[in-house]
C-alpha cells in the first residue's frame, strides 16, 4: 500500500533536543570522559547541533507554502539555506557520516 503522512512535528523533536544540548554544553556536564579520548575535537558536537539546527530549519520551512524555493533563494524572510547554496541538512549530515 501507499502511505502519505505529514511528519512536520519532528522539527519541535529536534528542536527539543538542540535545547537539551545547549544546556548541557553550557555547563560542561557528561564531557569529562571525551575530553579523555585522544584526538577527540568537542567542536564535533557543535558540528552535529549545526546539522540538527540545519534539520529543524528545513523541517520548518516545509510547513511554509513556498518550500518548493526554500534553499534555492534563502527562501521567504531569508530562512534557508542562504543564497547560492541548494544543499539539505540531510546531505550535510551524509557527508558527515562519509568523514567517520
Amino acid at each position: 500500500g501507499c502511505m502519505l503522512a505529514n511528519h512536520t512535528c519532528m522539527a519541535q523533536m529536534f528542536q527539543r533536543t538542540v535545547n537539551q544540548y545547549d544546556k548541557i554544553r553550557k555547563r560542561g556536564a557528561f564531557i569529562d570522559n571525551y575530553r579523555k579520548q585522544d584526538g577527540f575535537e568537542l567542536e564535533e558536537f557543535d558540528s552535529s547541533r549545526d546539522v540538527v539546527s540545519s534539520l529543524v530549519e528545513e523541517y520548518q520551512a516545509a510547513e511554509r507554502p513556498d518550500y518548493t524555493t526554500w534553499g534555492v533563494d534563502g527562501g521567504a524572510n531569508g530562512v534557508g539555506l542562504g543564497a547560492g547554496s541548494s544543499r539539505s541538512a540531510a546531505l550535510q549530515a551524509e557527508d558527515i557520516d562519509a568523514k567517520y
